[in-house]
């Protein structure tokens, strides 16, 4: 099972999570969640454009909460996957450096073992691949509207990487 990462993060080092997103190929199944409290030094970006773009409510989560509750997103992909292995399909490396810390309860002594999935870059597809993002953004205002949020974010990687893909 194919899942595409997105994530938001607060810091010019990108060390703070902000926000991550996870949706499967086939677009069934979603995970979202908001770190509670934020980072309180973002960016000006972060500030000014990811902060306004936050659902808050239920997808704001503790820190601890956060990282169960992915756990257990993974489990699920996992037992839907099989035979098959969880890949998570990132686009910038930050994105996996993030999921990690996140699977890692934040650096919590309490971590749980990290579940197992293999990795995909899409750098590789190159530009084919950036123009159907930006084609995405382009032909729905909406859509443009709300980029940097991690869910929307998500969605437009798995529709592009649709998109790039051999018909046959």
């Amino acid at each position: 099972m194919l899942l595409f990462i997105d994530t938001e993060w607060a810091d010019v080092l990108a060390n703070e999570l902000v926000s991550l997103a996870l949706v499967s190929e086939c677009g069934r199944y979603e995970f979202y969640a908001e770190r509670d409290p934020l980072p309180a030094n973002g960016t000006d970006f972060v500030q000014k454009v990811v902060y306004p773009l936050l659902e808050r409510g239920e997808r704001a989560l503790p820190d601890l909460e956060f990282t169960q509750q992915l756990h257990r997103f993974f489990g699920k992909m996992q037992v839907a996957a099989k035979p098959q292995r969880v890949t998570v399909a990132y686009d910038h490396r930050n994105d996996l450096d993030l999921l990690g810390i996140a699977l890692e309860a934040f650096d919590s002594p309490d971590t749980p073992p990290r579940p197992a999935f293999q990795e995909v870059d899409l750098a590789p597809l190159g530009e084919p691949y950036k123009r159907a993002v930006e084609s995405c953004f382009a032909l729905d205002p909406g859509l443009a509207a709300r980029r940097h949020h991690a869910l929307v974010d998500a969605r437009v990687n798995r529709d592009a990487w649709i998109k790039v893909q051999p018909q046959g």
